[in-house]
């Protein structure tokens, strides 16, 4: 590490985040409400006191905020139980909905975003009519494949005493003509594990039938959006994004209260050491996250489409850092091309050692079809043997912490020694991206991501189908890029305006705009895919399934199609990165 940079991480105080995060403690930071507003305006007061130049924006929203549910156990026995609709369900208002409660196992998952949702077992008859309680979190997969049953309504238990917030839809952002059909087509209630232990219980021994009310306001709203645009000195028009949610699930103070109270520390801390950076910083604060599947920034993303195409070197989320006994780096998501980029900051950074992951599709990651390299999302986060010791399932937010999405997630989740020690993290990142003379993107390490996926998925075609034509293009690409970053390994001694230097940066750039869409995405350039989990190269992956498959059968046929095709256009983006990289 750098004495300049060393000296921007001893600058970091926890003074600033302590007042964000005892004023956040006495709002509940819904989208579209007032309190939302309240803390948009507390966050530029601050920025308006050190004269870090912003604009705060107001799009409309489309947003579901989920209001008090009404369960009640009516048969066997009459009982009110505590209940939860998440932000999409289908609304039924004042009115009863009635019906048999069917129990159909799914089981708990060991991993948020790692395990496919278990299918449900239909051996056991129609649904048609019927109320169909399982376990886990309403997620969109789940949701669509419940919704082609028949049935009247779905319960889902939740995996301790609490009730975690959620949402249900597949659509991302603002739905389109092609997307808003896509909605549930179902009202959704939550319940905690011990209610749900006892309608298991009860369903095993009689018949059970449930009345259920959801409540949901819906529409478009109007709310603040924070961009905060920190020039640089040489550069100036290109930038890093950093970027992660206001909104919040009542107080969230590890989600995401945090990551507020850190981004505008950053802000601070850069602007006023404005003249070290020879990009620029950008940092966009979004509202609609919770309740509007990350609705902010996909209006961002909508709305500076071609800016962010044309001048965004990368985006950088952060959400939930700082949480208590978050000790470790080992669930950090990034993508390929910044793997050795993030752990070596990591390390001079904080002295940790740090893991990254494949970024699931969650977390404002709202650009991957305009194709911007990508790291960071949640932060820091609890160590696995702790988490056993503690008893804590799998949460998608607060550091592990299992109050996220809750009533509880509250001040005492907050660590200043661990939200530190994440502040240094993204400003030692930041720090370096803008300043690095050449991109600090490895497309080799892509590429050979790329050639391991298809070597799964041709082990699991076999004799069916044949990825030779991939496998001849990713190899090709391979080699070009080798020979491209021998080409520029001299570059980092040139300044940042060097015709050359610009040029490689050109390349870098468009290749993340080239080889994340492939990998990350199936709709095309400006558009956004659901919110469901998106395998590696998804053009191609439906080879997994050619085992299960019986040959000669149409589905065999329309598999092997689906293929061709996907081939075709995964090795034709590969033979463009080629070209990309040998102009």
């Amino acid at each position: 590490m750098g004495g300049v940079e060393k000296r921007l991480l001893e600058e970091i105080s926890m003074e600033t985040p302590n007042v964000i995060l005892e004023r956040f403690g006495s709002l509940v930071r819904e989208s579209g409400s007032e309190d939302e507003r309240q803390a948009a305006q507390f966050l530029t007061s601050l920025l308006d006191e050190w004269g870090v130049p912003y604009q705060v924006h107001r799009p409309n929203l489309y947003l579901s905020v989920p209001r008090p549910a009404k369960l009640k156990l009516v048969q066997p026995v009459e009982k009110e139980i505590r209940a939860k609709n998440p932000a999409f369900s289908v609304i039924t208002g004042d009115d009863w909905r009635e019906g048999e409660l069917v129990y159909i196992p799914t089981g708990f998952k060991k991993k948020w975003d790692n395990q496919k949702d278990s299918s449900f077992d239909l051996e056991s008859g129609s649904l048609t009519g019927k109320i169909v309680l399982t376990e886990g979190f309403p997620r969109p997969a789940r949701i669509r494949e419940l919704n082609e049953m028949g049935i009247i309504g779905a319960f889902f238990i939740h995996p301790g005493k609490n009730i975690h917030e959620s949402i249900c839809t597949p659509i991302w952002g603002a739905p389109d003509l092609d997307t808003y059909e896509n909605v549930p087509k179902l009202p959704v209630l939550m319940i905690n594990r011990s209610d749900g232990q006892e309608l298991i219980d009860q369903i095993a021994r009689d018949k059970v039938e449930v009345q259920f009310q959801t409540h949901l306001d819906q529409g478009w709203f109007p709310c603040p959006l924070i961009d905060i645009f920190i020039e640089g000195t040489e550069e100036k028009d290109k930038y890093v994004l950093l970027h992660g949610h206001m909104d919040s699930w009542h107080q969230g103070l590890g989600d995401n209260a945090t990551g507020n109270a850190a981004m505008i520390e950053m802000a601070r801390v850069f602007y006023q050491n404005r003249g070290l950076l020879k990009r620029s910083l950008r940092i966009a604060i979004w509202p609609g996250h919770s309740t509007g599947r990350y609705a902010g920034s996909t209006w961002f993303a909508d709305t500076f489409g071609l800016d962010l195409d044309e001048n965004c070197m990368a985006q950088v989320n952060c959400d939930s850092p700082g949480c208590r006994w978050a000790t470790s780096y080992h669930e950090m998501s990034w993508m390929s091309e910044v793997n050795e980029f993030c752990q070596t900051t990591i390390k001079e950074a904080i002295g940790e050692e740090s893991i990254g992951h494949r970024p699931p599709r969650a977390g404002d990651y709202s650009f991957h079809n305009i194709g911007l390299t990508a790291f960071y999302m949640l932060s820091s986060s609890i160590p696995e043997e702790v988490l056993q010791e503690k008893g804590y399932y799998p949460v998608g937010g607060c550091g592990s912490n299992i109050e996220w999405h809750t009533e509880e997630d509250l001040i005492h989740i907050i660590d200043y020694e661990i939200l530190e020690r994440d502040v240094q993290v993204y400003t030692a990142s930041l720090y370096r991206i803008v300043n690095n003379t050449v991109h600090p993107f490895q497309f080799v390490n892509t590429v050979d991501e790329f050639i391991k996926t298809l070597e799964t998925y041709q082990e699991a075609a076999g004799k069916n189908f044949s990825f030779e034509q991939a496998f001849r293009e990713a190899y090709d690409l391979r080699s070009s890029l080798v020979d491209f970053y021998d080409r520029i390994a001299s570059f980092q001694d040139r300044g940042v305006l060097d015709p050359a230097v610009q040029k490689a940066n050109d390349v870098l750039r468009e290749l993340s705009r080239t080889l994340v869409p492939i990998n990350f995405t199936r709709r095309g350039k400006f558009w956004h895919d659901p919110a469901v989990d998106i395998p590696p190269l998804p053009d191609i992956a439906p080879a997994t399934t050619l085992p299960q498959l019986e040959e000669g059968t149409h589905r065999y046929h329309v598999t092997l199609t689906h293929l061709t095709r996907g081939q075709n256009r995964l090795a034709w983006t590969l033979h463009k990165a080629k070209r990309i990289v040998q102009s």
